[in-house]
């Protein structure tokens, strides 16, 4: 199990490593298409680097597989487009927030289609998620209404 958290932490700190530079992207006025298209040939070169020289995999999949592979990247490309350009009119805390609460979508997709078993740490993960996206509503909703007045946010 030890890895699994090691593994856990590395991915979370890249995730977090990528919202940040997605800000600074935005900050320095960089187009974000030109950007997204450099992440993922960055991220094919090195996926495709590392399956075929350092686990010595063949990179050759059947016909299914890389129908869903090319499926993941249509949603990829577009998900990450879009908060690319999200970003520019909201708060990085706020879009990051949603994106990483819409984590509940596919457990809610394993429970339902999978019937996968429903724990106590998974409903009150979903209903903590719950919570969450109405506070964030709640806040922009306030920010909305201090704007409308003439108040500083």
């Amino acid at each position: 199990m030890g890895f699994a958290y090691i593994y856990l932490f590395i991915g979370l700190v890249c995730i977090s490593i990528l919202g940040i530079l997605h800000k600074l992207a935005d900050v320095k006025k960089c187009r974000s298409s030109a950007i997204n298209a450099l992440l993922f040939v960055w991220s094919f070169s090195l996926l495709f680097s590392y399956t075929r020289f350092v686990r010595h995999e063949t990179v050759i999949a059947p016909l299914t597989v890389s129908w869903i592979a090319i499926l993941f990247g249509i949603c990829a490309a577009v998900a990450i487009l879009a908060f690319q350009e999200g970003i520019k009119y909201g708060q990085i805390a706020t879009s990051w927030l949603i994106i990483n609460l819409s984590a509940g979508l596919p457990t809610l997709a394993s429970i339902v289609v999978y019937h996968e078993a429903v724990n106590v740490k998974k409903v009150v993960a979903l209903f903590l998620i719950a919570i969450s996206i109405f506070l964030i509503w709640k806040d922009k909703k306030a920010a909305e209404l201090m704007v409308e007045v003439g108040a500083p946010e």
